[in-house]
């Protein structure tokens, strides 16, 4: 993980420990791949057997000898011993291999746990900051990250290096204390410098970043024909070339003084391994010079001394990256902690459910005001709004009146700062979440476009369970049905190009009126419409006017638009402007008035037949 300077973080404090982060990955690897759990556990088992029987292969030929065994005797138990070796260096190898290849597939739950948890969570936990800083964080160690791939391969490694070194430590203990604490003390010192090296690499990480940026700029830009001719008219090579020399020799004094540090830890590795090689030798020497140890035993503990002091350092290399482990789970459980829904534990009858989707509703906002997370001024301020069963109210007002907000505030997106939000009267925080989704359909101005047939982009389900009646009085009452019929796979044909090179494109306004039966597909007593004529020419846009009241029909309607010659086929107009509020009626009552509506009314028709006065004289000027 790295932080905003490009440092790399081997390990955070948060919320959880590592030991119990540990616990967490273990559950989870035994919940989904429990054949992988058993591997990382089981794995210190041949890991042992083999280092042991290796040591005793030696150790067993120069008893042999001593012994003066004969050939036959030699042969069984090298072949015995050569056999053991075998099998558990094979069942060790097929563990590993099977870690190795496993790896990505637990990492696939996390990954799926992962998406899921973003597309459960309330809206407004979606947008929220800290809820996009987790759901990074996580992503980076799910996706980037080398904590899950350290805790099934490097994990088990270490404890199946861990293991022979214990059971070395306590042989080596019984035969003397100082050769244990020798070789341990070595090995920790030679690891407390590869941890120094390691963190002055890190620490010079975003200064190699920087040398490499600008080294890659200065490549790419003498790749590119366009900067090619500044480059040449200009004269540039020779200073392109001195930047790019003298970047190279920067990162090189660099990465020289970072190898430096290593060149330390090697040296004095190997200082230190040669002190505690030759105490060993000495004492073992001496052993044998004063008939307390066998040439044989001789060749054994310095076997296990070798193995104990190899398997140790390696063990606590290893340990270094620990932290990534306990720092990516740490994050990733962070991540998945964050409360899903508001009222998950809230429901109402579901057959009076089933009878509100029989008919249109009644909506009614009671002084609501909202303010969002971090912001001092409120976007919405006291609106108090009642919209009938049946009854279609056009939402209009400038680009930054609020009207967004407040679609998202009725869709239950947001929860009110103040005041309450009622179907039927009963305010919308009493329903369960998606028994409040069941009762509305939104065509949003920032639409999603899926990877799948045509058909299930509207309906929004599987080809399966999609009702023909539905879809063709959906796709009728758009428009989109003429579009529709030229398809040469119809309903079939495969959507978005980025994942289907073979995938139907369509125009803005097509897919406007695809998105419009979507919407009209879903059949429920409310219908939002945010701004749904925006990519439709005049004529379109009149012909989806027109058959508004047949759409509609059952249904109570929010039309929000910008435009205010565009609202005037609706029952009634709420202008809505500075978070307030400001006019409302039919559109002859509020030209009558004169007020704020009329004034911008009259603004927009100058600026329409303005724009039409200009199209006509280009296209004479073009036909001229």
């Amino acid at each position: 993980m790295l932080d905003l300077r490009g440092t790399r973080i081997e390990k955070t404090v948060g919320k959880y420990s590592f030991f119990n982060n540990l616990l967490y990955h273990y559950k989870n690897l035994f919940r989904w791949e429990p054949l992988l759990f058993w591997s990382s556990i089981l794995i210190p088992i041949p890991a042992l057997i083999y280092s042991v029987t290796g040591n005793l292969l030696p150790a067993l030929v120069v008893q042999g000898l001593e012994e003066k065994w004969t050939l036959s005797k030699y042969l069984v138990c090298l072949i015995v011993v050569l056999l053991i070796m075998l099998l558990f260096n094979l069942i060790e190898g097929i563990m590993m291999v099977h870690l190795q290849e496993g790896r990505i597939i637990y990492a696939s739950h996390y990954m799926t746990d992962y998406e899921q948890k973003k597309m459960r969570v309330d809206f407004n936990v979606l947008e929220d900051k800290d809820f996009q800083n987790h759901a990074n964080t996580a992503y980076n160690a799910i996706y980037q990250g080398r904590g899950i791939i350290e805790s099934i391969q490097s994990l088990p490694y270490m404890i199946s290096l861990f293991v022979p070194a214990l059971v070395y430590g306590v042989i080596l203990a019984r035969l003397h204390i100082m050769i244990l604490l020798l070789s341990f003390i070595s090995c920790l010192i030679s690891a407390k410098l590869l941890k120094i090296a390691r963190t002055k690499h890190s620490q010079a990480h975003p200064t190699l970043a920087d040398y490499s940026r600008k080294m890659t700029y200065i490549t790419s830009k003498s790749m590119e024909p366009s900067a090619g001719k500044d480059i040449r008219i200009y004269k540039m090579t020779d200073w392109l070339l001195r930047r790019y020399d003298a970047d190279l020799q920067e990162m090189n004094q660099t990465y020289y003084r970072i190898h430096n540090w290593y060149m330390v830890k090697n040296t004095t590795e190997a200082v230190l391994t040669l002190v505690s090689n030759f105490a060993v030798y000495a004492y073992l020497t001496w052993l044998v010079i004063e008939g307390k140890m066998t040439a044989a035993d001789f060749v054994l503990y310095f076997g296990f001394a070798n193995s104990f002091s190899q398997n140790t350092f390696q063990c606590l290399r290893q340990a270094l990256s620990l932290g990534i482990i306990g720092n990516t789970f740490g994050s990733i459980r962070e991540y998945f902690d964050t409360p899903e829904r508001r009222n998950q534990d809230n429901r109402i009858d579901e057959e009076l459910l089933a009878q509100m989707r029989q008919q249109a509703v009644t909506l009614e906002l009671r002084d609501v005001s909202f303010t969002y997370p971090g912001e001092k001024d409120p976007i919405l301020s006291h609106i108090n709004l009642k919209i009938t069963a049946g009854e279609k109210l056009a939402l209009i007002g400038l680009n930054g009146a609020g009207k967004t907000t407040l679609v998202k505030l009725i869709c239950g997106f947001y929860p009110p700062s103040e005041g309450e939000i009622l179907i039927n009267d009963i305010p919308i925080e009493h329903f369960e979440r998606e028994q409040y989704y069941s009762l509305l359909s939104v065509l949003f101005q920032d639409y999603t476009i899926l990877p799948v047939s045509v058909d299930e982009n509207i309906a929004s389900s599987k080809a399966s369970d999609i009702q023909n009646d539905r879809l063709t009085q959906a796709l009728t009452q758009s428009g989109f049905a003429s579009r529709y019929e030229r398809l040469t796979n119809g309903g079939k044909s495969l959507m978005v190009r980025d994942i289907h090179t073979d995938a139907i494109d369509f125009s803005g306004g097509e897919k406007q009126r695809l998105l419009f039966a979507r919407a009209l597909y879903k059949d429920v007593p409310l219908l939002i419409l945010d701004e749904p004529t925006a990519a439709l020419d005049p004529i379109a846009e009149n012909e989806i006017y027109m058959k508004y009241g047949e759409v509609t029909k059952g249904k109570t309607s929010i039309y929000i638009s910008h435009r205010l010659s565009s609202t005037r086929f609706c029952d009634r107009i709420v202008l809505l402007e500075q978070g307030h509020i400001i006019e409302e009626g039919t559109h002859t009552q509020l030209m009558a008035q004169g007020g704020r509506y009329a004034e911008l009314y009259e603004m927009q028709s100058r600026y329409y037949k303005e724009q039409e006065e200009t199209k006509r004289r280009n296209a004479y000027m073009e036909g001229d």
